[in-house]
């Protein structure tokens, strides 16, 4: 077996059944929970944090609610431990979750769907870069959607690994859609190299963003039958 790096993502179904009891979640998790007034929000919510603490547990032989997760200076999730070097990111959009867990290497995943009725091309031509403005407004309109949501997802995943905010990561190139991109960020908090890729999305499009330029592979699992 070589030894190459790898990144495990999980698909939570978030309609689904839940991964545990809200007694597994942390203070934070429990705070935005008691937050929400749409029951299946506070549903979502609590499986998506449910599932994360529940892998993150099995990785360290620990009880779910006594996984230590912290906020890191920039704001983003990361373990109060060295457990390791273990990293990770969650994303959740509608009723779908991802969870990326890697190890040595900061990673940002992030998945999203197109609403009616947003306008892409305004939107692009407002933020993206030109490159990538040609890239999306020359083809037709109806094959617009699909490359927009790989580019814009591999611009989450890099911000999230980064533990930056998106409006610093919009005008970013990101590399071709589709493909695995080497991104050099010359640009404080998103310096560095970034090894960016797009992965299969139950809905929309998803991507994946560990940091340096070494090759990853992506292991792929389903919560519904692989869940520990």
């Amino acid at each position: 077996m070589d030894d190459i790096d790898q990144v495990h993502v999980w698909h939570i179904d978030l309609d689904g059944p839940s991964p545990g009891p809200e007694a597994d979640l942390g203070p934070e998790e429990s705070a935005r929970l008691a937050g929400y007034t749409h029951a299946s929000a506070r549903a979502r919510h609590a499986v998506a944090h449910g599932a994360l603490r529940r892998l993150l547990g099995h990785a360290l032989g620990l009880p779910p609610a006594e996984v230590p997760v912290r906020r890191g200076l920039l704001g983003k999730p990361e373990l109060a431990c060295a457990a390791g070097s273990l990293t990770f990111s969650l994303a959740h959009a509608g009723r779908h979750a991802l969870v990326a867990l890697t190890t040595g290497r900061a990673v940002g995943v992030d998945l999203d769907h197109l609403r009616p009725g947003f306008p892409l091309d305004a939107f692009v031509r407002r933020y993206f870069p030109a490159a990538e403005q040609d890239l999306l407004l020359t083809r037709p309109p109806a094959e617009r959607p699909l490359p927009f949501l790989q580019l814009w997802t591999r611009k989450e995943a890099l911000v999230k690994a980064a533990g930056a905010r998106m409006a610093l990561g919009v005008g970013q190139e990101v590399g071709v859609p589709g493909a695995t991109s080497v991104v050099r960020v010359r640009r404080p908090p998103l310096r560095g190299t970034w090894t960016v890729r797009n992965v299969p999305s139950p809905s929309g499009a998803a991507a994946v963003a560990l940091a340096g330029g070494r090759p990853y592979r992506v292991v792929a699992h389903d919560w519904a039958t692989e869940a520990p």
